[in-house]
């Protein structure tokens, strides 16, 4: 469990190769939509790049959430001279059923996004 931030809870899940792992994770709600925080940690059998199919198929099925509903964003954290640095990566899917396909990440430049996901962050009122 070590690299998960603090402000996400960790949750045990299974990789690809069906190994259990830790990811950080925290579930919050607006309105009928959901955002799911996601963070690999230091465990290298939960990079969320090789394995977010696995995850958050299982997250879906485990929370009962609406993939057509739920917005999956992965925050990478890096030490820099200043501090520590968020990096948020917005995951994109097709979903068949609760089976993601096709599945990509792009960088999230916005910064008024970047500036909500920093305060959701670190938000306590978390639904997980």
């Amino acid at each position: 469990m070590m690299g998960i931030p603090p402000s996400l809870s960790p949750i045990q899940l299974h990789n690809r190769l069906n190994r259990p792992v830790w990811i950080g994770f925290k579930l919050t709600r607006r309105g009928k939509r959901q955002l799911v925080l996601l963070a690999a940690g230091s465990e290298s059998g939960a990079q969320l790049s090789k394995n977010f199919e696995t995850f958050v198929g299982q997250i879906v099925r485990e929370f009962k959430l609406d993939p057509q509903q739920t917005d999956f964003v992965e925050l990478r954290q890096e030490q820099r001279e200043e501090g520590i640095s968020n990096n948020w990566l917005r995951w994109h899917a097709h979903w068949v059923g609760s089976a993601p396909m096709e599945c990509r990440a792009d960088p999230v430049t916005s910064e008024s996004a970047r500036t909500y996901l920093d305060e959701v962050l670190i938000r306590s009122s978390a639904a997980a």
